[in-house]
């Protein structure tokens, strides 16, 4: 019998989840755009990872209290962050264009620069995609979405703490 591994960093339904549960722990105040969105679901596949981001202190003292493992002490061994954040460039693409075609993005938000569920994408995050989260994965989640994402408002803050950007971006 031969096994596979899943990597749910590669998987594009995965992927539609994360972002789904982001946009609903999502402080309606403070909605993502889509390259901080990307950031904020990398770091939701790979929690271990934001032991390596710069962070303010309250930020920080936040994020030891959810008591994720650093990388070195997890299972899996994990390749730098931008190399792993350019693989997973075509699955959030994918995801994103999913939820977008699917109508839970609102378009004109989104012209805008706004990651913002419409009202039927609201509507369907509440009901079905919250289940879809343990409570750990919940409070990780809110920690990116609301406490995260926040440390600074300029995206250049926020690629400058994490060392992730796209190529040709």
């Amino acid at each position: 019998m031969s096994g596979r591994l899943w990597y749910p960093q590669l998987d594009v339904y995965d992927a539609i989840r994360r972002m789904a549960g982001l946009l609903l722990f999502c402080d309606p105040a403070s909605l993502p755009s889509r390259e901080r969105l990307y950031i904020a679901d990398f770091y939701f596949a790979n929690p271990p990872l934001l032991h390596t981001t710069h962070m303010t202190s309250e930020v920080r003292r936040q994020f030891n209290a959810l008591g994720v493992p650093r990388p070195e002490k997890t299972f899996i061994s994990y390749p730098s962050a931008p190399l792993l954040f350019q693989k997973m460039e075509e699955v959030q693409r994918q995801a994103f264009r999913t939820l977008v075609g699917k109508g839970l993005i609102d378009v004109q938000s989104l012209e805008r620069g706004i990651v913002k569920p419409s009202d039927a994408g609201t509507a369907l995050l509440d009901e079905h995609f919250a289940s879809l989260f343990n409570e750990e994965e919940r409070r990780i989640g809110q920690f990116i979405a609301n406490s995260f994402l926040r440390g600074g408002e300029q995206i250049d803050g926020l690629r400058r703490s994490t060392g992730l950007r796209r190529v040709g971006r």
